[in-house]
């Protein structure tokens, strides 16, 4: 009997043992062998296998491996010891990836082709002492050789259409963007659980917000074994108790309740508040002791969306919020899951970048509770495709129908106890892919997204907004003046940068892909130590592109980079390839920061903006702000500053000259100081002028830049009365205080290629604190372009930053741990000839008490 997992909550009385240890795997023809006994004759070679984990993981620890593991059936077996095997016992599969046979003992027990749902099933009369467990992953490839009805469209995005047919993730089975390492095996936890006498078989917990009353309902079915009385239930959402309803029948019962809360603390993005949380748990007083159903924490919060003349503005809690972050990939590509600690890291890391949504596309896979769990701890709101992507699903196969809906079932009822779920949507360009081939408009969708979803995610989690695709709505789905779109016009298209001013994108669930490249210490990961020059083919094979496309994305990076540094990218790759990598850094850093000063001006349109990836695949300059081994890129820098909570950004309004936005997203207002200053040879000051400023809370303002200085300069040399008179203009958001800088944007109204300097008059000093970390002041008599730090064992508060000339900066350095006590930094600038070394050294130290 196999029986869905349909909640995943924790029961007190619940044991499980988890079988991940010792298990052995071997590869067969596709077909070959039938039943494991087969593999007694045929005498194969086993090795030792990681579970959880894939393949890949187990036979491929080398990042520069490939592999199709599609190509053939994978065995994986263990044996396992029951030291008093029970008749209500069962197995857990938590994810099989993707069409699996199973034996117990010999006798087969499942069959699974869905690697996004659990399986249970009991095998308590199949038990002994000593136990097998086999498992066998058929090819996908052979599966895919199987002739289907053919869709009514074909997508380039995948090599085979029929992949359709199958719930697998498209991650290593997209060429052009994806590793070729098609994941395959059990990738998430096996378990041999015991039954307890009362057994959850499904929970529905939601919870929202009406100004500050929360509401929380729950209703959950219980298989109980005979004899067992449930007397009393209580619901505890923090310190608050509820009375719940309890209906039981012989074998089963159902307990409800809906219950308002007065006055809670609501959950709120990070960047407007605080994400409030509290525990949630289900006490039930049976005739046989207590049983505890462990609901974790939860939170409260309404959301709306103004649809008014197109947009999609969403509000939380009644406030309007900014949405800006990135396509969430994956932690680890080859394990799909993440290492201890390492998802913590990683979203932490987009929290501290003021990323406020990390939207998960169809084109990955469904993430893990602990994803969910931090982003409610964090304030990350979560866009959430449901995994279906670009292709013409068969939704009129029953079977393929049925099977869906049970993942959508499983999902939402993960997901709905988590006040991080801002949208659901679809998947990801199915209503574009239509359209851009030619489909009219009846054929861009079906009654499954336009119907049968979103009835079941108002169902299962109420109040959260849906989208039947992303992009869609306008004229085209790809139209970007109109709901959510895909803005490529700044990137992929190669459009002028002027181009995100006149596009009036209202909300963008993707936007910016660049080839951006890491760090160079994460370069020489591609070589064994060697930097890789540009032409290499190791380097270009990691440099994403669209299947089918005459360019890849180092192409669209080489378009900016001519057109801010008026350099010619081929003949500078050839010539200096360390200086072609330096300008690259920071070109798509540049490019990005401004598209995000146009659409946060008060003024816009825009009320969203997600970054095409956050973190790469693997080594190599993808798509990814952060790369694969969690160091932050150059454009993640940027970001971080153009994503700030109160932020001075300046744009280029051509004859009107430069206006100045200050946003000011916090529940404070903000008493300020504006500074706006003009350099000549980047380090004469030709004016300045000053005003402070008060912005209410959740508020922004313009200033225009003509206006606060008094008098005609030019600033956008946009009348070229005569040769440029500067080419550095800085504003600046103080504290009226203390002083400090809270915020700074610069503009170059000739474009970014500089002057080099020879003789910066730069002093920076270095000096070990008590905690074992490292300040450093750093100063220079002329503007400093793009300061960048190398060092190792320490992490920056800043990086790829422009200094202003006659300006001090303080830089925290935080030690990767206690024990360092010598700190060595390389600094480099676009516009110096020559970089610094700075050295300091630990003069006392200290081992903390154990």
């Amino acid at each position: 009997m196999t029986i869905d997992l349909i909640s995943n909550a924790a029961n007190s009385l619940q044991q499980a043992i988890a079988l991940h240890d010792g298990w052995h795997l071997t590869a067969t023809t596709p077909g070959a062998i039938a039943d494991p006994r087969q593999l007694l004759d045929a005498l194969p070679v086993w090795r030792k296998a990681i579970v959880p984990g894939t393949v890949a993981q187990s036979i491929a620890a080398d990042v520069n491996a490939t592999g199709r593991y599609d190509a053939q059936d994978w065995w994986y077996r263990c044996q396992f010891h029951v030291a008093s095997p029970q008749t209500d016992m069962r197995l857990l599969f938590e994810g099989l990836a993707t069409l699996a046979d199973i034996w117990l003992n010999g006798e087969p027990i499942l069959s699974t082709h869905n690697m996004f749902i659990p399986h249970r099933v009991d095998v308590g009369a199949m038990l002994h002492a000593e136990n097998e467990l086999v498992i066998c992953f058929r090819s996908l490839d052979a599966a895919l050789a199987l002739r289907r009805p053919r869709p009514r469209w074909k997508t380039a995005l995948v090599d085979h259409q029929a992949l359709r047919w199958f719930r697998t993730t498209l991650l290593g089975r997209i060429p052009g963007w994806t590793p070729p390492v098609t994941p395959v095996g059990p990738w998430k936890n096996i378990l041999l659980e015991s039954v307890p006498n009362i057994d959850i078989a499904a929970l529905d917990l939601q919870t929202s917000a009406s100004g500050t009353t929360g509401r929380v309902s729950v209703a959950i079915t219980l298989n109980i074994a005979p004899a067992q009385t449930i007397h009393t239930a209580r619901l505890w959402a923090g310190a608050t108790s509820f009375d719940l309803t309890i209906e039981q029948r012989a074998t089963s019962a159902t307990i409800n309740g809906d219950f308002s809360l007065a006055n809670v603390e609501l959950w709120w993005p990070h960047t407007h508040g605080t994400p409030h949380l509290m525990q949630c748990r289900v006490e039930l007083m049976t005739n046989s002791g207590n049983v505890v159903v462990d609901c974790g924490r939860i939170g409260f919060k309404q959301i709306a969306v103004d649809r008014s003349a197109g947009k999609v503005q969403l509000h939380i809690n009644g406030t309007a919020v900014f949405c800006r972050g990135a396509c969430w990939t994956i932690d680890d590509f080859n394990a799909l899951r993440s290492a201890p600690g390492q998802l913590r890291q990683t979203l932490q890391l987009a929290r501290d970048a003021g990323a406020n949504m990390l939207r998960i596309g169809g084109t990955m896979i469904y993430e893990c509770d602990e994803f969910y769990d931090l982003c409610d701890e964090f304030g990350l709101l979560v866009w959430q495709d449901f995994m279906f992507a670009n292709m013409d699903y068969p939704f009129g196969d029953e079977g393929f129908y049925r099977e869906v809906e049970r993942e959508v079932i499983y999902q939402l009822k993960r997901w709905q106890k988590h006040p991080c779920l801002a949208v659901y949507c679809g998947g990801n360009e199915i209503e574009q892919q239509a359209a851009m081939l030619g489909l009219p408009a009846a054929e861009w969708s079906n009654e499954f997204f336009s119907s049968a979803l979103p009835r079941l995610c108002a169902q299962l989690h109420r109040d959260i907004l849906y989208f039947p695709s992303t992009p869609c709505e306008g004229a085209l789905p790809f139209h970007v003046a109109t709901g959510i779109s895909h803005y490529y016009g700044v990137g992929a298209y190669r459009r002028p940068l002027a181009d995100v001013k006149q596009a009036c994108v209202k909300f963008a669930s993707e936007c910016l892909g660049f080839s951006n490249v890491p760090d160079a210490e994460t370069m020489e990961l591609l070589l064994d130590g060697a930097p890789p020059m540009p032409h290499h083919p190791r380097w270009k094979a990691r440099v994403p592109r669209d299947n089918g496309a005459g360019l890849d994305f180092e192409d669209v990076r080489d378009f900016y980079l001519k057109l801010l540094f008026s350099i010619d990218p081929v003949e500078l790759r050839s010539c200096d390839p360390e200086r072609y990598y330096a300008l690259s850094r920071a070109v798509s850093g540049e490019v990005m920061k401004s598209v995000f000063a146009e659409w946060r001006r008060p003024n816009s349109q825009c009320s969203g903006g997600i970054v095409w990836f956050y973190k790469d695949l693997w080594p190599g300059a993808g798509w990814g702000i952060i790369d694969s081994t969690n160091r932050p890129k150059a454009a993640y820098w940027y970001l971080r500053r153009a994503w700030a909570t109160q932020i001075i950004l300046i744009t280029d309004e051509g004859l009107d000259g430069l206006q100045l936005h200050i946003v000011n997203e916090t529940a404070a207002p903000l008493n300020a100081r504006v500074e706006l200053e003009i350099y000549q040879h980047g380090k004469t000051r030709i004016a300045a002028a000053t005003t402070a400023l008060n912005i209410p809370a959740s508020s922004a303002e313009t200033l225009l830049g003509d206006a606060l200085l008094g008098r005609f300069y030019d600033t956008t040399y946009a009348f070229r009365f005569g040769p440029v008179q500067h080419d550095v203009v800085a504003a600046r958001l103080l504290n009226v205080d203390n002083g400090s800088v809270i915020s700074e944007d610069f503009y170059f109204p000739t474009g970014l290629s500089l002057p080099m300097q020879d003789n910066a008059g730069i002093r920076a000093e270095a000096h070990f604190e008590s905690d074992g970390n490292v300040v450093v002041t750093l100063y220079s008599e002329v503007f400093l372009q793009s300061v960048s730090w190398s060092v190792d064992g320490f992490t920056p508060d800043i990086n790829y930053f422009h200094l202003a000339p006659q300006q001090e900066k303080h830089i925290y350095f935080t030690a990767a741990n206690q024990h360092i006590n010598k700190f060595k930094a390389h600094i480099s600038m676009l516009n110096c000839r020559e970089s610094i070394t700075l050295r300091a050294e630990r003069t006392s130290y200290s081992a903390p008490i154990a």
